[in-house]
């Protein structure tokens, strides 16, 4: 005869099972730097997402730290600079638990035995406002699909290139901390068994992480590729991560370049909006985080007048530059062509017209 269970003995087991799965712990975050290493600190605008600068562990673990580590600001150039690491990932865990900030722990290590920590933050713990946000998703997303971390270090022994931030920690008995407790932190991608260094290879450049369009209005703004290493690939160029309602449309210009145009539905919110451009060739894959601020739609004016004018410029560097000299003066960006036979570009634009 089978006997019936105690109530509360399958009530405390079911707390047990729920407690032990880290999944299912309340979301935690950050407080010991937290500001810098999610991106919401004042400096945050100023670390260079076009320029990733390759370095090797033994680099990185013998820069100087700062004294005192300032508790909410960046020690410049390290936590302004974005590095490239190859190594190779040994151990890594989520930091979940009561003490924990949710962070993604990564061991790396080199040739020589050299170690370094990496993190990478849960989304969740990043304001959508931070310049990483975007990237730092889509680092976690790759994570994922290649390994689950739990609440214990688990092993992995496999060849990776990450790209984060460079980042100075307290000293707390981290697993794998350098002498000098340099991180990379947020991570911005991480690439497992990536191809061996060497052949071409190239950089993305945007003008601005930050994007504005109004409801039911487009804009544009110019992608440079650069060759970082031999001759400039063929770079295919995509976006992901656009809300609904918003149209990307990429053109090819000259010298690596292309424009981006974004067209934003009358029916998306407001609100600001991570998306990462991603490009593609040579066997390699580069991406930059932008955030699409999207503003509500000014009202139409009955009757309204406009004035418009058009400008000719040499290249479209100077378009760009155009663009936000006379934004500033309430003039609007229509459309812009090259002019065939020429290396010149013109430039339409409109306002409404004032009437005193």
């Amino acid at each position: 005869m089978t006997r019936a269970r105690n109530p509360l003995s399958v009530l405390i087991a079911l707390l047990y099972f729920l407690m032990s799965t880290p999944q299912l712990w309340a979301q935690r975050c950050g407080v010991e730097r937290w500001s810098v290493k999610t991106g919401t600190d004042a400096d945050a605008q100023r670390v260079d997402l076009a320029n990733p600068k390759n370095k090797t562990i033994a680099e990185l673990i013998a820069l100087t730290p700062p004294h005192p580590i300032p508790a909410a600001s960046r020690f410049s150039p390290t936590e302004t600079t974005v590095f490239v690491v190859n190594a190779t990932l040994t151990d890594y865990k989520l930091e979940g638990g009561s003490k924990g900030d949710s962070d993604y722990h990564l061991v790396l290590q080199d040739d020589q035995g050299n170690t370094m920590v990496a993190e990478i933050p849960s989304p969740h713990c990043v304001d959508s406002g931070s310049p990483f946000a975007a990237q730092i998703a889509n680092a976690r997303v790759k994570f994922d699909s290649q390994l689950t971390a739990g609440s214990s270090f688990q092993t992995a022994d496999i060849p990776v290139q990450v790209t984060g931030v460079g980042f100075f920690d307290f000293a707390h008995g981290q697993h794998g901390a350098a002498p000098n407790v340099f991180e990379l932190h947020p991570i911005l991608d991480i690439v497992f068994n990536p191809q061996p260094m060497g052949g071409p290879d190239f950089s993305l450049s945007v003008p601005s992480s930050a994007i504005h369009a109004a409801q039911g209005g487009s804009t544009s703004l110019t992608i440079g590729v650069n060759s970082v290493q031999g001759p400039l690939p063929n770079v295919a160029l995509s976006t992901s991560g656009l809300p609904t309602g918003v149209k990307s449309h990429l053109s090819p210009l000259s010298n690596g370049k292309s424009t981006l145009t974004l067209t934003v539905s009358a029916a998306t919110p407001n609100g600001s909006f991570p998306f990462v451009i991603t490009g593609t060739g040579g066997g390699k894959s580069h991406s930059q985080a932008a955030s699409l601020e999207v503003t509500a739609s000014p009202q139409p004016v009955v009757g309204q007048d406009w004035e418009y004018q058009v400008i000719s410029v040499n290249s479209e560097q100077e378009v760009i530059d155009q663009a936000n000299k006379l934004g500033a003066q309430n003039w609007e960006l229509v459309s812009v062509v090259r002019v065939q036979g020429n290396a010149g570009w013109k430039a339409f634009f409109k306002r409404p017209r004032q009437n005193f």
